[in-house]
């Protein structure tokens, strides 16, 4: 009989290496605000409902709209078993993300719980998320040191103040180590997500593998830049550039490279999934 251990890295498809028997998954877009703003994204809803780039929806759901989504993508498909909140905006930073898992955590125990947070809520939200059963947890860190992070995130909200800069990119490196080390010593299945961007953050790439290690991750995702917004001027990585970023991080920590950069409003298995 499978372990309850052997769960993500089994079946969920944004952490298992292995692409047999994998579970669908489905993104409930409950999310609209972020605390962080990131010079790669444009905080665009509706826009442009071709963009299959992360974080991207072409609508906010109500919780009402979004348990009534998940019924009917479950009355579809038994392979659905998980279900994550993306976005399009921070999820920790919204209510409607806790009052969604919350209520299918009630209805539904049975189901998989899984976010992606940039990281700087996550040691306050511990608590609340270990009381949902959420199972996975994705982290978006692209900055090992506060330059690089103050070129990356163009403020941030911290105790209720705006802040930017040096001091900021600091502070968002701090947090989102901490978040990291408590929900792997809480138990948690962390996975880094980390872009790579040519020219901001691809020399410090084997410095940010060796900080998530050491702070607890479990797996590294590190995916090209999809330029927009503030660095719509910018180039995403190649392939080549790719591959040595996960070769190198390799020597640290496990690397996930079937990342598909999902929207997050999407179900199925990334790279056969549909929008909602």
């Amino acid at each position: 009989m499978e372990s309850p251990l052997d769960y993500p890295f089994n079946h969920h498809p944004c952490y298992s290496i292995s692409r047999e028997e994998l579970w669908s998954r489905i993104h409930l877009p409950v999310a609209p605000f972020c605390n962080v703003k990131c010079a790669f994204c444009d905080h665009s809803i509706g826009s442009a409902c071709h963009s299959s780039k992360p974080g991207f929806a072409s609508n906010v759901m109500s919780v009402a709209n979004a348990l009534y989504v998940l019924e009917r993508e479950l009355e579809a498909t038994d392979r659905l078993k998980i279900v994550a909140v993306s976005g399009p905006g921070e999820p920790l930073a919204n209510s409607e993300t806790f009052a969604l898992l919350s209520e299918i955590h009630r209805k539904h125990e049975w189901l998989k719980l899984c976010l992606s947070t940039n990281g700087t809520l996550l040691p306050e939200s511990l608590e609340k998320l270990k009381e949902l059963g959420i199972d996975t947890i994705s982290v978006s860190m692209s900055a090992a040191r506060p330059h690089t992070a103050a070129s990356i995130y163009e403020w941030a909200i911290i105790n209720g103040k705006r802040a930017s800069g040096e001091e900021m990119g600091e502070r968002v490196i701090s947090l989102q180590l901490e978040g990291i080390r408590l929900a792997a010593e809480a138990g948690f299945a962390v996975k880094v997500n980390t872009i790579l961007i040519p020219s901001v953050n691809s020399h410090e790439m084997a410095e940010i593998s060796v900080r998530i290690a050491e702070a607890g991750a479990a797996l590294q995702n590190i995916v090209p830049l999809v330029p927009s917004d503030k660095m719509a001027f910018l180039r995403p990585p190649t392939s080549a550039e790719l591959r040595v970023a996960r070769s190198g991080g390799s020597a640290h920590i496990a690397q996930f490279t079937h990342c598909k950069q999902c929207r997050s409003d999407v179900v199925g298995i990334p790279g056969n999934d549909r929008i909602l």
